[in-house]
C-alpha cells in the first residue's frame, strides 16, 4: 500500500485539475508498472508504458504487444521521466489533448465519474491492446478500493505557501537531478531570480516559475567557470610583474599561455591571459 499512498496525492491533483477519477489513474500505475517496481518505473519513472521521448529522454525495453489477440514482444523506445509525478501528468495530458490526428480521442474519459465506464472508455479509445485491459483495471481499483480517493480533491498548492529559492546568479539548468549532481547534459540557463521549488533530491533542486510545475533542475553548489581576462602588455612590464599586479600566481601565467615559447620575451600590445 505504500505505493499508493506515494501516488494517490498526485492522482488526487490530477483528478481536480483534469476531471480524471483518481482510481482510474491510480489503478493504471498499478496494473501497469507492477507497483512501480517494474523495470520501466525504475529506470524511466515511467508508469504508464508511454512511448517515445521526454525533454529527449527515453529508455528502451522489451514489451508485450498484441496482434489478433496474439502476444508478441518487441523492444521499444519508452519516455524517461524525472520522477513518477511527470508520468503521471503525461498521462493526463494525453487523455485531456488526446493525439494530433484526433483531439477527441480520450474525450469520454474527461468528467467520466464512473470508473468502470472510464476504464472501459479508455480500452475503447484505442490505449491499450490487450483485449482484457479495461476488466484488469476495474478489479485493481475494487480489489484496493481505489474509489474512496475519488472523493478527496485536495485544492491547488497555493503559490504564497510554495517552497521558492533564490537564484543569485544565472546557473545551468538540467533535466534531471543527476545531472545537475554531475554537471553534464545541460538543457537550459536558469536566470537571476525567485523560483517555486517543485522538488529536491541529494541537495540538487528542481525550480520552477509555475508552483506545481516541473521546471529545471539546478545544483546549488556548482562551482561557476572563472571569467577569461587578459592583461595588455606594457613597456617595462614582465610575467613576474604581471602576476604580482593580477594577484595570481607565475606557474598559471604560464599555464594559460602555452603558446609563448620564450617567457623572457614578452612585448608592448601583447595580450597574456591572466585568468
Amino acid at each position: 500500500m505504500a505505493f499508493i499512498d506515494e501516488i494517490a496525492p498526485h492522482a488526487q491533483r490530477i483528478h481536480k485539475e483534469y476531471g480524471i477519477l483518481a482510481s482510474l489513474v491510480i489503478a493504471q500505475a498499478i496494473h501497469e508498472s507492477n507497483w512501480g517496481r517494474s523495470g520501466l518505473a525504475v529506470n524511466g519513472k515511467n508508469l504508464f508504458g508511454v512511448k517515445g521521448s521526454y525533454n529527449g529522454q527515453s529508455v528502451t525495453m522489451r514489451t508485450t504487444e498484441y496482434k489478433n489477440g496474439a502476444p508478441y514482444q518487441i523492444n521499444a523506445a519508452f519516455r524517461k521521466y524525472p520522477s513518477w509525478y511527470e508520468s503521471l501528468c503525461d498521462l493526463a495530458n494525453l487523455y485531456k489533448n488526446g493525439v494530433s490526428w484526433d483531439r477527441n480521442k480520450y474525450k469520454a474519459v474527461i468528467g467520466e465519474t464512473d470508473y468502470k465506464k472510464a476504464a472501459k472508455a479508455v480500452q475503447s479509445a484505442g490505449y491499450a491492446t490487450d483485449p482484457k485491459y479495461a476488466e484488469k483495471v476495474i478489479a485493481t481499483i475494487q480489489s484496493n478500493n481505489l474509489t474512496k480517493y475519488d472523493g478527496k480533491q485536495p485544492a491547488k498548492p497555493s503559490k504564497s505557501k510554495a517552497k521558492q529559492y533564490t537564484v543569485k546568479k544565472a546557473t545551468k539548468g538540467y533535466v534531471t537531478a543527476a545531472d545537475a549532481k554531475a554537471s553534464k547534459n545541460a538543457k537550459t540557463t536558469v536566470k537571476a531570480g525567485t523560483y517555486f521549488v517543485f522538488n529536491e533530491s541529494g541537495g540538487m533542486i528542481n525550480v520552477t516559475t509555475k508552483a506545481g510545475v516541473a521546471g529545471s533542475w539546478i545544483n546549488p553548489k556548482e562551482k561557476k567557470a572563472p571569467a577569461t581576462k587578459y592583461h595588455t602588455v606594457r613597456p617595462g612590464d614582465s610575467l613576474t610583474k604581471i602576476a604580482k599586479k593580477e594577484g595570481v600566481s607565475l606557474a598559471s601565467i604560464k599555464a594559460l599561455n602555452p603558446s609563448i615559447e620564450n617567457y623572457n620575451l614578452i612585448y608592448p600590445g601583447q595580450k597574456i591571459r591572466v585568468k
